[in-house]
């Protein structure tokens, strides 16, 4: 259980198998016990190491240890094709939030358009697009900062918010239009 130095080193198996067959996954959970594996009821992050990372976890390990219990490992893949597939968990989950944000987006065009046709140019109307504009950039804002692999939706992303913002300008111009008329 110690590698060099006495210093702890373990063995960290992330993995998933279908519910069905069920026997699979008793085969595997039984040859696991029998290796010594261990089960604890505790949840699983993955964070990738990253300065910003360990700046901020500290203070959420303070808050759990208030209530339960906290482990913070750090984990290498053994293998290149270990890294390959936990990069592809971490680039999948953050593209899942930047194609969130790409749908929210369509939908923030789409209701300027909606307005527009309709003829609903008001000043409220104007002000609730700019807050639907200003979350939707807080929220990118968010993903982007935590974007640590760099994944290639990013850029369609900005793209988008800025053709959201030139609409919602066109869409107030209108509405000062229609103030003044």
């Amino acid at each position: 259980m110690s590698g060099e130095g006495g210093e702890l080193k373990l063995l960290l198996l992330l993995y998933e198998v279908p519910e069905k067959p069920s026997r699979v996954k008793v085969n595997v959970w039984r040859k696991l016990k029998r290796l010594g594996g261990v089960y604890p009821k505790l949840s699983l992050c993955i964070l990738p190491e990253h300065p910003a990372v360990r700046d901020g976890i500290s203070s959420v390990i303070e808050e759990i240890k208030a209530h339960g219990t906290a482990l913070l490992l750090e984990a290498k893949p053994l293998s290149g094709e270990d890294a390959s597939a936990i990069l592809g968990v971490l680039r999948a989950a953050k593209e899942r939030e930047y194609r969130e944000l790409l749908e929210e987006c369509q939908e923030f065009l789409e209701e300027v358009r909606s307005n527009i046709e309709k003829g609903n140019l008001t000043q409220e109307e104007a002000e609730e697009m700019e807050e639907m504009l200003s979350s939707l950039k807080t929220w990118y804002e968010h993903v982007r900062q935590t974007d640590w692999l760099g994944s290639s939706l990013r850029e369609e992303v900005e793209k988008m918010i800025e053709k959201c913002e030139r609409a919602l300008e066109d869409f107030v111009s209108l509405c000062l239009k229609q103030a003044r008329a």
